[in-house]
């Protein structure tokens, strides 16, 4: 197994041939030129074209392309594509750079002239909220400028992890769409920032807002009205007038909140109703059921949140700004007079950058950003890299992986993103257990998934992946997420302030039954996770091996959800609530018969090479189970956690080790220390957790020599580490109050369907 892991961590090329062929191309060339540094092209279309027209004449030597991008802003409209035809070699690669620290900078968003702003119309001034005037607000006619996504502000009546519409950026900084309650206001003084509360259901698919509910926490507080403004009165006139409103809410689960169209306002039991119900209805999870009816909706605990969002009504302050799809107009409030903004929408769903079916391709040192679509995506591609680009206010995914082999993400900055900092699918084969090769290193990831909330880095149906080195933090969600994977190698990360948003997630989080094995965590360190598990392997997630990791201030530094063979083994836990392997799978239904043992058996367990690799498996790491034949036997229960272990690990002024009472579980060799002090960390102010304390040191012998090795390294496209206090991760950004999916283990008893 660490053959198979470590045998793919390539070098990407960085340095391309002094013999190589030079186009040069500049903001201020001319695709008439020739392409030489004095005379260079305009677009990167043209200089492909040329290299395509080398192909063709058998005009390309044999160390490659290089084309040189001057500094400055280029205006695209379109994709960049790269296919087959535009593959170099590994003797002779096709170079796509930044000229020489200089930094070219692609822009996908539509740039909006000053003169296309006007004062409000006389039924917006009606609208406006009670605290802001009139002329503070300006309109756009978005039909007169070409924006294409402002039909509708979503296709359907709720979603989840999407974003349908425009977004607004003035002076490259990403502008909020206008919501209730405003970003960090912090309602009474008791709800998260930005979030108001149910006041218990009324039915499937409405809750209320007053004081008619019956909530489990018995605070029916009228939020929506409390500050003084009629709120629900104006909301109620928009309705009436043919506005849509929607809400985002956490209305069933504290993880991925739905955003809803309302139907209606009722004035005479302050009460909210949909167009339909959420899945599964109305009402916290962990609440009582309230009906027999289907959906079986909940009589709510009170701490549902939500919020408003996208309402011309709401904009109140410098910055805000709503699509109105009946009006075909953006309200919008400037930070600024409009004439000292430089005002972009973005509104293209494509790519800045497409390549796919390419290889022997690197793209170095650009910037980009704008457009709704991704900032790079790559499909199907092999040899190909992206290193040291900045790729920021992007709609989509920073850097979208899908497919391919031996392809390299490095030194990149990815921030501000509308979706996924990185995301990586289909890699390499998990019915042949090929690795796909693929590295993720050293990358500064932050401020991610702002207009649908997603994590830094997911992974889906991935083998031989590596993640090393990388620098994440202030997410909505987890830090990194991975579904039905094997053989991945995650080192050397940092992560810290995550769950910024919603709960019930890890810092790392694992998802996908029995199959997902041979998946090393390793000298990874997080801190400042309040609202999230360290290592979390959820709903029967197995295999996974967490080994000398420093785990800082989180929920559970290590939560195995009911899997097998899943193992902790010599890490620092520093304020942990606890940890613990559960055996959920009992109520949860993880038996023979389900989807755990049908998504196991497609791989041929009997056959190659899935059968030596049971073999390899219970070697590496030191199994006690025999794996799929134990998986399968039903007299050993697969339900139950069996060969989970936590062993030789350290927690420092944290809660217990809580181990299963059923299945076969180890639980030996932990060592509890009461408190920091005691703990001798050189600089726990500081977060430098390395340690004279000889317990700690005798399970994590190597831990002062590999701490100073975790995170952002120098290289040739990183010249400079952000410190800690730069990149704000010496606090927490929340509170560590928040519901999560432990309580389906820790007293609540869930439906057999986990409802």
């Amino acid at each position: 197994m660490k053959k198979i892991l470590s045998g793919f961590l390539f070098n990407c090329f960085l340095i391309g041939s002094l013999n190589a062929q030079i186009i040069f191309v500049a903001p201020n060339g001319n695709d008439n030129n020739n392409g030489s540094k004095d005379k260079p092209f305009a677009t990167l279309q043209k200089a492909r074209d040329q290299i395509r027209k080398w192909k063709k004449n058998n005009e390309l030597t044999k160390e490659g392309v290089t084309v040189m991008i001057r500094g400055g802003n280029y205006q695209t409209n379109s994709a960049f594509v790269l296919t087959k035809e535009d593959a170099g070699t590994a003797e002779s690669p096709i170079v796509y750079r930044a000229y020489n620290q200089e930094v070219p900078h692609f822009i996908g968003g539509n740039t909006i002239a000053t003169k296309d702003w006007k004062p409000l119309n006389s039924n917006a001034l009606e609208r406006i909220h009670p605290k802001v005037k009139a002329n503070q607000l300006v309109e756009l006619d978005v039909v007169s400028v070409g924006l294409v996504n402002t039909k509708s502000f979503a296709p359907k009546n709720q979603f989840t992890t999407d974003w349908f519409i425009v977004d607004l950026l003035a002076n490259n900084k990403r502008q909020p769409v206008a919501q209730y309650p405003n970003i960090g206001q912090n309602i009474r003084g008791k709800n998260d920032a930005g979030w108001i509360t149910c006041n218990g259901s009324k039915a499937p698919n409405a809750f209320f807002y007053g004081g008619f509910g019956h909530p489990e926490d018995k605070d029916t507080v009228n939020e929506l009205d409390i500050d003084g403004t009629n709120r629900s009165d104006r909301w109620n006139k928009a309705l009436e007038s043919g506005h849509e409103l929607w809400l985002k809410g956490l209305w069933r689960t504290p993880w991925e909140p739905i955003t809803m169209k309302v139907e209606s306002i009722n004035k005479e039991d302050n009460s909210i109703k949909f167009y339909e119900a959420p899945p599964q209805g109305m009402g916290s999870k962990y609440s009582a059921a309230a009906t027999g009816e289907k959906p079986q909706w909940r009589v709510g605990s009170g701490k549902e949140g939500y919020y408003a969002l996208n309402l011309l009504e709401e904009i109140d302050q410098p910055g805000e700004w709503a699509l109105d799809v009946k009006d075909q107009k953006i309200y919008y409030y400037p930070p600024a007079p409009i004439q000292q903004l430089s005002i972009m929408i973005n509104d293209r769903k494509t790519p800045i950058f497409q390549f796919t079916d390419v290889h022997h391709v690197r793209l170095e040192g650009v910037q980009m950003e704008g457009g709704l679509g991704n900032g790079v995506s790559l499909t199907n591609c092999y040899a190909t890299s992206v290193a040291g680009c900045v790729i920021r206010n992007i709609g989509g995914t920073g850097v979208y992986v899908n497919g391919g082999d031996s392809i390299t993400v490095q030194s990149n900055d990815l921030s501000e993103t509308g979706g996924w900092g990185i995301e990586l699918k289909n890699i390499g084969n998990r019915y042949t257990l090929t690795s796909g090769h693929l590295l993720v290193d050293n990358n500064h990831i932050h401020h991610i998934g702002i207009l649908a909330f997603k994590e830094a880095i997911i992974l889906d149906n991935c083998v031989g992946v590596t993640v090393s080195h990388n620098l994440i933090h202030d997410t909505p969600k987890g830090s990194i997420r991975t579904n039905d994977i094997n053989n991945c190698l995650f080192e050397y990360n940092e992560i810290h302030n995550i769950a910024l948003k919603e709960g019930d997630t890890g810092v790392f989080y694992s998802y996908g039954g029995w199959s997902t094995y041979g998946n090393i965590f390793r000298y990874n360190f997080s801190h400042h996770t309040n609202r999230a598990n360290g290592f979390y392997s959820d709903d029967g997630d197995s295999g996974d091996f967490y080994a000398k990791n420093i785990v800082h201030d989180c929920l559970s530094g290590v939560m195995f959800g009911g899997g097998h063979d899943d193992i902790a083994d010599n890490n620092l836990l520093v304020l942990s609530k606890k940890q613990s392997i559960d055996d959920r799978g009992k109520n949860r239904n993880y038996r023979l018969g389900t989807k755990y043992e049908t998504n196991l058996t497609k791989f041929k367990l009997d056959e190659s090479p899935w059968k030596e690799y049971a073999a390899q498996l219970k070697t590496d790491f030191s199994l006690s189970s025999n794996l799929w034949s134990d998986a399968l036997n039903p007299d050993l229960h697969p339900e139950y956690p069996n060969g989970c272990r936590m062993k030789n690990n350290v927690a420092v002024a944290s809660g217990k080790f809580n181990v299963a009472k059923l299945g076969q579980v180890i639980n030996e060799g932990n060592v509890s220390i009461s408190t920091i002090p005691e703990a001798q960390f050189f600089n726990y102010d500081e977060m430098d957790l390395r340690s004279n304390n000889p317990q700690i040191l005798e399970k994590f012998p190597e831990l002062n020599r590999v701490f100073p090795q975790i995170g952002l390294v120098k290289d040739v496209f990183r010249t400079r580490i952000p410190t800690r206090k730069e990149t704000g991760g010496l606090v927490n950004r929340t509170s560590g109050d928040v519901d999560s999916e432990d309580k389906m283990v820790d007293g609540v008893a869930p439906s057999k369907k986990g409802n």
